[in-house]
This record gives structure tokens, sequence and C-alpha cells, in this order.
């Protein structure tokens, strides 16, 4: 089924105008990123914040950086992310939660860094990124809402979900990060979990409602999740509008076939998948099921996501 594109949209929210930076940036860093990994960049950061460029503070529990965002958003100071995914979730939820309009800048360290690699094309050079996280020129970007909480570049259910909760049991293993973390993942839950795909009904927009056994359905406003996996391949986070895919759950065989589909994003035109553009998804089980959440993994019976268009002004350089 064929759904005309809505056109983006440009007055759900109103933001006002970005407010003047005062006082010198705030920087969030967490040092148990990339399995600690994120805390050997704190030399490199402290030397780049010398001369007053920002004042560097260190999380030390489940969202600190969230809070550490909101009440810097809310004296009217900058903020830069240090970490992945899941940081930079936190520091947005902050931001977007406390009313002021302020930039975010990004440093990648994590075990994914889909929405500062894929979407933002930041450097991997940490010293690069963040000279751009501090003087970048900033752009306004699109930001997602589901169930009370805002997300920068995914939200899916199904067995990407239960992919993600598995990783979450993995990452404490050398080695595992990235595609290798996200490839043994989804072997794992496709191989001796296939049947926990759920049943879901699924609402698009104003279109009636699908009910039926989906492998996954995947909201994005980024084209990748999951260290690289172009799940969206075409999606653009200054359009208005999220990106959702969805696959009819296959054979466990086809579902093996398919998997390095979207691995490349070669899996939009096979009959099991439908991709559409829309501002608004509901997303229904008949009991809690696993989500993630731009690498945070929840659970609900049901997930009500919308766009917020130029919700966030984020550095991302020329």
């Amino acid at each position: 089924m064929q759904q005309q594109q809505p056109a983006p949209a440009t007055e759900i929210e109103t933001y006002a105008p970005a407010t003047p930076a005062t006082h010198p940036p705030l920087v969030i860093l967490n040092p148990a990123g990339a399995n600690g990994r994120a805390a050997r960049l704190r030399p490199l950061i402290e030397r780049g914040l010398l001369g007053g460029r920002g004042e560097l503070v260190l999380t030390g529990a489940p969202r600190d950086g969230e809070r550490l965002a909101r009440e810097a958003a809310l004296a009217g100071r900058d903020v830069v992310a240090v970490g992945g995914d899941g940081t930079v979730a936190e520091v947005g939820n902050g931001l977007l939660s406390s009313g002021r309009r302020v930039c975010l800048g990004i440093v990648p360290c994590g075990t994914g860094n889909d929405y500062a690699r894929e979407t933002l094309r930041l450097p991997k050079d940490p010293a690069r990124a963040l000279d751009i996280a501090l003087t970048g020129a900033p752009a306004s970007l699109d930001a997602g809402e589901v169930n009370g909480r805002y997300f920068l570049n995914s939200l899916g259910v199904g067995i990407d979900a239960n992919i993600a909760h598995a990783a979450e049991r993995l990452k404490r293993y050398p080695l595992m990060r990235g595609q290798t973390l996200y490839w043994t993942a989804s072997l794992t839950e496709l191989l001796f979990h296939y049947d926990r795909c759920p049943q879901l009904t699924v609402q698009a927009d104003d279109a009636p409602p699908e009910h039926r056994l989906y492998a996954l359905a995947a909201v994005s406003l980024g084209p990748t999740y999951g260290g690289g996996f172009r799940i969206n391949p075409g999606a653009d986070p200054s359009d208005g509008l999220l990106d959702l895919c969805t696959v009819r759950k296959p054979s466990q065989r086809r579902a093996l076939q398919l998997l390095p589909m979207i691995e490349k994003g070669r899996h939009l035109d096979q009959p099991e998948v439908q991709h559409l553009r829309v501002r608004r998804v509901s997303m229904r089980a008949d009991h809690p099921i696993h989500a993630h959440l731009d690498g945070e993994v929840i659970a609900a019976e049901r997930f009500e996501a919308r766009i917020i268009p130029g919700a966030l002004l984020v550095r991302r350089g020329g």
C-alpha cells in the first residue's frame, strides 16, 4: 500500500529565537561511554577548553546528562555532549525539556555514533569534532517525541528492539561495539528468538490502521541506527517528517536474507517492506514489548510518536 506523502509539518511547535550565549558552553562527558573508552578523551577535551572556551563536567549516573543539559540551557549556555548515542539522547532531552533554544555540539565517542557520524557527518578525529562542537555553524534540525520522551535519531519496535536489548547484555564483552556488536546481537535474535516478533497495530497519520505480525517497525530522523544499519537510507533530519519503515514478518530464512540488505539500505523495494514519510505514527501491542529509543531500551504496550520540526540547534560544521 502506498500512501501520499504529507507536506512537511511547520506549525506543530513554535520556538523562541536562539538564546544568546552569555557563558561558556557546558561540556558534558560520559566517562562510561564506549565501555569506558570515552574517559580517555578527558585530557584532550581539557586542553581544547583552555582559555575559557568551555567548562567540563562528568556524568556519574543515568540521566545526569539530561539534568546538567537542562540546567545549562535554562542558564542560557550552549551544551556539548561527549559520548555515544545514549549520551547525546540524554543531553537532547535536557535541552528540549528546558524550553530554551541553545546550541548542541557533539564529540562522538560511543559504540554506535549513528547520529553524530551518519546523520551529522561529524569527523572521527575528536579534536576536530570538539572544534566544530564549540564553533561550528548551527543548523535547525527536527526531533521526535514518543510517550513523553524525545529522540534525536531513532525509535523502533520488533526484532530490532529485541536486538538492542540483547546488545545491552553483550556490551560488557571485549570488542563488542559498532557493527560487530549489532551483528552478533542480530544473529542471536534471528536464530534463537525469532518467535518474539510482535503482533502490532500500526497507524501512520490518518491512514487506516494495519494489524499483523511485524518483524520490525522503525521510525527515524537519520538514515542509520545500530552502528550503521541503513533502515531509512533517505531520511533527512530537517524535512519536518519522520521516516517509517515496516517489515512484515517473513520466514526465518527470508529474514536472514533481508538482514544484509537492510545493512546496506537496499531493502525498500522488497515485498515485505513498506516505507512512508509521516508526521505521526502509533504502534500498539497487546502486551508490553521492547523498543529502542536512541540506543536506550524501553518497554510499553503503546508507542505514540510525532515529529517536532526544527526543535534543535545543532552545530554540524560547514
